[in-house]
């Protein structure tokens, strides 16, 4: 009777080791699974902020073509009206000109 209990405590004791074993090994393991996922959504999210990123530079990037094509032609107007309106002194000041000189 002894004996058997003897046999039964270690029999108990060997699956108790067995099971802790077990235990430890998944437990590791789901701390590996846990690492990689915290590596992976990290990977994700470094990758998203750099697209945001991007497409905000893009987007100030057009913002400061469109307003330099903007001055530009604005420019060009101004430039041109005023052309424009210095033909129309050019004459009169050559006329003054030829005034002062014959007259």
């Amino acid at each position: 009777m002894i004996e058997e209990t003897i046999k039964a405590v270690k029999d108990a004791e060997a699956k108790a080791d067995s099971v802790l074993a077990e235990a430890k090994k998944q437990s590791e393991q789901i701390l590996k699974d846990s690492e990689a996922a915290v590596s992976r959504i990290g990977e994700e999210a470094a990758a998203a902020a750099k697209a945001l990123l991007q497409e905000k530079m893009d987007a100030a990037r057009k913002a400061g073509e469109a307003a330099l094509a903007k001055a530009d032609e604005e420019s060009k107007a101004e430039t041109e009206a005023l052309r424009e309106a210095a033909k129309g002194k050019t004459a009169s000041a050559v006329s003054a000109v030829l005034d002062e000189l014959l007259g």
